[in-house]
Formats: structure tokens, C-alpha cells, sequence
């Protein structure tokens, strides 16, 4: 019984030997094969790993064909950005209110209705909106005058001073904000659900 066993195991040992010998030269064959890649990708086969890499010679490296930005010797040759200037329309069913802000948020000007002369309900009349937004126009104006600035555009609110500004920029007196303004945004809230209502103005 035991000599069965051993001869049957010297069986399988001897049938799992071509399937060894197999595998190993399937590994030997890939071997060679990478070796053949890298050989084909090295275009220098006769460079050994003592050589030392280019040298740039007597005249140096030929400069970047784009200047570094972060240089500050060649970052004088890009244009620096234009300040981006805030104008808010915020307009209501009562008012119009029209205010430029810096960059930063901070309020260089600030046109209402109320401001511009009129009274009570008149406050958010068209002709209102229209007259916040031609001095502010103005107010913009003289602030290109001096620096080169770009405007973003922000809109609040469905009041009639928002149509009226919008007219106002497409016509003469905004001809020459009109190309400062780089956005436009419609920054109004749609109720959808929420809390109970705000009570009605009664005039």
C-alpha cells in the first residue's frame, strides 16, 4: 500500500515537470522581450551610464518660447489685470437701489430712488430706475477715466428699475459702460415652499 502511494505521487511529481518547465521559459520570454523594448526606446545604444548629459555651451539654453510669469524680469511683458468693479441692482416693488462696490465688496457709490428726487410710490417707477442708473453711469465713467476696470453685472429683484437699467446700458448714455460689462447675474430668490408670506404694504 505505501509503495503504491509513493510511486503514485513520483507520477504526479513527473507530470507537473513540462508544465514548470513551460512557465519558465514563458517568463525567460518576456524577459527578453522587454529588454528588446527598451533597447528600441534608448536612442543612444552606445551611451553608457557614465556619460554625462548635454551641456548648454559657450552661448547658454535658447530662451523659452513663453516667457515665465512668475519671472519678474519677463513678467513685465503681460498686461496686469484689470480691477473687476460689483454693480448691484437691487430692485423692488417700492425701490431701486443701485450700488458699486470694489473688488473686495467694499461701496464706492450708491443710487436710489429715493436719492434721485423722487417721493413715496414714484420711488420705483421706471423713470426712477432710469435715473439711478444714468448717474451711475456717470460714477463709472469717471472711474475708467482714470484706471482700467471691468464691471460685473448683478441683478436682483423683478421691479421695473430692472428693465430700466437694462435699457439704459443699450442706449447712448451707457455707450460707454457698455463694454466694461463682462457679466451679467441674476441673483433674485425663487420662493419654493418656506415660511408664511411677508405682510402686504398698504399705501
Amino acid at each position: 500500500m505505501f509503495a503504491l502511494r509513493a510511486s503514485r505521487s513520483r507520477l504526479l511529481v513527473a507530470a507537473r515537470r513540462p508544465t514548470l518547465v513551460a512557465h519558465t521559459s514563458l517568463i525567460s520570454g518576456v524577459d527578453v522581450a522587454v529588454t528588446d523594448l527598451i533597447d528600441n526606446l534608448n536612442p543612444n545604444p552606445s551611451a553608457t551610464p557614465d556619460s554625462k548629459p548635454p551641456t548648454a555651451g559657450p552661448e547658454g539654453y535658447p530662451p523659452p518660447a513663453v516667457p515665465n510669469p512668475f519671472n519678474p524680469k519677463t513678467s513685465q511683458q503681460f498686461a496686469p489685470l484689470r480691477p473687476k468693479y460689483r454693480l448691484h441692482c437691487k430692485s423692488t416693488r417700492n425701490n431701486t437701489i443701485t450700488t458699486l462696490t470694489l473688488p473686495t465688496g467694499q461701496p464706492v457709490a450708491w443710487f436710489s430712488g429715493g436719492s434721485c428726487g423722487f417721493k413715496k410710490v414714484n420711488r420705483s417707477s421706471y423713470e426712477a430706475g432710469y435715473q439711478c442708473a444714468v448717474r451711475m453711469f456717470k460714477k463709472i465713467e469717471e472711474i475708467a477715466d482714470k484706471n482700467s476696470i471691468e464691471v460685473d453685472l448683478f441683478f436682483k429683484g423683478f421691479g421695473q428699475g430692472r428693465d430700466a437699467l437694462h435699457r439704459a446700458l443699450m442706449t447712448s448714455e451707457g455707450e460707454i459702460v457698455r463694454p466694461l460689462v463682462t457679466s451679467m447675474t441674476d441673483r433674485t430668490p425663487i420662493k419654493i415652499g418656506g415660511t408664511r408670506a411677508k405682510k402686504a404694504r398698504r399705501l
